[in-house]
């Protein structure tokens, strides 16, 4: 009795091809000025005095890092960083992002600034913004078509409540 070995012919393997490559900031940014955080200021040193009447020094702790944390944010640019469109994914910050963890792409103005919102299970908040280098827009849109759907989810009740509050309690003085 002869039992023969099937050999089955390895799978070809597609090496990484670069289709797109920019640089651009590494988040939105949009720089605020003394004023503009007067109102935050405000409304941390409220609940601050609230938090220390009822001896929260915890949280009074947490209150100030997140001032701290929104006064870094909003006053120091971050740093330029290389995005590569390739056939396998996109290619930030080092991390490969492949296409077959992303569902669905649309363009969203932001802070004077256009960006490309990926979703994605495979990072936290569910989202990618990718900034969007003016003059390679249409090559990455062109790119982002080819392989992932382009479909803009609709609001959700977070987002329709974002928008209100924002909207009706603006954090910059003078609107």
């Amino acid at each position: 009795m002869y039992i023969g070995l099937m050999v089955a012919e390895a799978p070809k393997v597609e090496q990484e091809r670069t289709l797109v490559t920019w640089r651009e900031l590494g988040r939105p940014f949009k720089k605020f000025n003394l004023e503009a955080m007067a109102v935050p200021a405000v409304i941390a040193i409220l609940v601050g005095v609230i938090l220390l009447v009822a001896g929260e020094w915890m949280l009074i702790i947490v209150v100030a890092a997140l001032v701290f944390a929104v006064y870094m944010w909003s006053t120091v640019q971050p740093e330029e960083v290389e995005y590569l469109l390739s056939n396998k994914g996109l290619r930030m910050f080092g991390r490969l992002y492949e296409w077959s963890v992303m569902t669905r792409w649309w363009v969203e103005d932001k802070w004077g600034g256009r960006y490309v919102a990926i979703e994605s299970w495979a990072v936290p908040m569910g989202k990618l913004y990718v900034p969007i280098e003016v003059k390679k827009e249409k090559e990455i849109l062109e790119v982002m078509e080819k392989y992932l759907i382009k479909e803009k989810p609709m609001d959700t009740t977070m987002d329709k409540m974002g928008k209100w509050v924002t909207e009706k309690f603006p954090m910059q003085a003078g609107k």
